[in-house]
C-alpha cells in the first residue's frame, strides 16, 4: 500500500475513534425505519470530488447512524449558502471561504468541517499563450463560470497580484459554454478546477496546458466542506455529529479503495466521464485532502481560517473580522 495511503488510512483511524455517534433528536423526521431524513445540497452539478460522500451513502455508513441522507445537486456557492442562512436548506457541501463571507454578512452559516483546505482553482491556458504569472492576464481574454468561485474573487485576485483588469477581457459563460469557447481558441484563458476540469479537459485534448494555480499567488482560500444553518445546528448537534461521522468512513473507504469509489460515483451520475478520468480526478481530489495528524478529518485548523478572512478584509470582501467561533466549529468532530 503507498505510505501516503497508510498515513492517511491511520489518521482518518482517529476520526472514527473520536466520533461515536449519539443518539438521534427526538424532534427531528424520520423517514420509513425510523431514520432521520437530512438533505445535503452540493454547490454544484454533480462531479468526483464528492465521491466519499456517495460512498458513504452506498455503503450504508450514514444509515449506521440513524441517517437517511440525500445528496441533491445546486447552482452555485453563493446561492446554495444563502439558502442555508435562510433555513430554506438545512446543510450544505462547498467552499468555506464563501460561508465566511456570508457570516461576515451576519448571515447565520457556521462551517463545522473542511477537507480541503484550499479551493483548488487554476487559470489554464494553451501551451502556446504565455501564462506564467497573473500579470500574464493581461491582453487575454479570460473566460470565467458564473456562480463559481473564482468568478466571485476576480477582483481582489486582481488587487493581489497587480492585475490591470482595464486591459483583461472577461467573458462569464456558462461552464460548457466557456469550455467549448476555450477548446476553439475564442478566450486564451479560463478558470479551472484542478481536481475535476483540468483532468477532464487534459483527456479530452491529450494536451499538457499552462497552469496557474490561484493559491501559489495569494488566493489561499478554504475549500470544501460542510456548511449548516446555525439554528439548525445548535438544535440538533447529533445529526451533524453523526453526518461527520460517516463521512468519515465514507473517506476512509476511498482512500483505501478509490477504484470503487469511482464506480459508486460513476453510479450516481447520468453524464459519466471515462473511467481513468475519474479516477485521476479522485487522486487530485484526495492528495489535495488534508489529513491532520492527531486529528479528526475535517478539523479546521484556527490559523488558516485567520489568513482567510485576513485575505478576504484585505482585498475588501469583508468589512471586519468576527471572533473565529462566528464562522466555524470543531465542536462536532469530537
Amino acid at each position: 500500500m503507498p505510505l501516503i495511503r497508510t498515513v492517511a488510512l491511520a489518521i482518518l483511524a482517529v476520526s472514527l475513534a473520536a466520533a461515536a455517534p449519539p443518539t438521534a433528536s427526538a424532534q427531528a423526521p424520520t423517514a420509513a425505519g425510523g431514520r432521520q431524513k437530512l438533505v445535503v445540497r452540493f454547490t454544484w452539478k454533480l462531479t468526483t470530488y464528492y465521491a466519499p460522500l456517495f460512498v458513504a451513502l452506498d455503503r450504508g455508513y450514514y444509515a449506521q447512524d440513524g441517517l437517511d441522507v440525500q445528496l441533491v445537486e445546486g447552482s452555485g456557492a453563493e446561492t446554495v449558502v444563502k439558502m442555508v442562512g435562510l433555513g430554506t436548506d438545512k446543510i450544505a457541501y462547498g467552499p468555506a471561504t464563501v460561508a465566511a463571507e456570508a457570516a461576515s454578512r451576519d448571515l447565520p452559516v457556521t462551517v463545522v468541517a473542511v477537507y480541503l483546505p484550499k479551493v483548488p482553482i487554476g487559470l489554464a491556458s494553451f501551451p502556446d499563450v504565455v501564462l506564467k504569472t497573473p500579470k500574464g492576464l493581461e491582453g487575454k481574454r479570460l473566460g470565467v463560470s458564473i456562480g463559481e468561485t473564482f468568478s466571485n474573487m476576480l477582483l481582489p485576485f486582481a488587487r493581489l497580484n497587480g492585475v490591470d483588469l482595464s486591459k483583461v477581457t472577461t467573458v462569464q459563460l456558462e461552464p460548457s459554454a466557456r469550455n467549448t469557447q476555450f477548446l476553439a481558441r475564442r478566450i486564451d484563458v479560463m478558470s479551472l478546477y484542478l481536481v475535476d476540469q483540468l483532468p477532464l479537459l487534459e483527456s479530452k485534448t491529450g494536451m499538457k496546458f499552462n497552469i496557474l494555480n490561484v493559491a501559489d499567488f495569494g488566493l489561499g482560500l478554504l475549500g470544501q466542506g460542510f456548511i449548516v444553518n446555525s439554528a439548525f445546528a445548535t438544535a440538533d448537534p447529533g445529526a451533524i455529529h453523526k453526518l461527520l461521522h460517516g463521512t468519515a468512513k465514507g473517506y476512509a473507504e476511498t482512500f483505501r479503495d478509490p477504484a470503487a469509489a469511482v464506480r459508486i460515483m460513476r453510479s450516481h451520475m447520468t453524464i459519466k466521464p471515462d473511467f481513468d478520468v475519474m479516477m485521476a480526478q479522485l487522486k487530485a481530489t484526495l492528495d489535495a485532502t488534508a489529513v491532520p495528524a492527531g486529528k479528526p478529518l475535517g478539523w479546521q485548523d484556527p490559523a488558516l481560517w485567520q489568513a482567510n478572512l485576513n485575505l478576504l478584509k484585505e482585498t475588501a470582501q469583508i468589512k471586519q473580522i468576527k471572533d473565529l467561533g462566528a464562522y466555524f466549529t470543531n465542536a462536532y468532530l469530537q
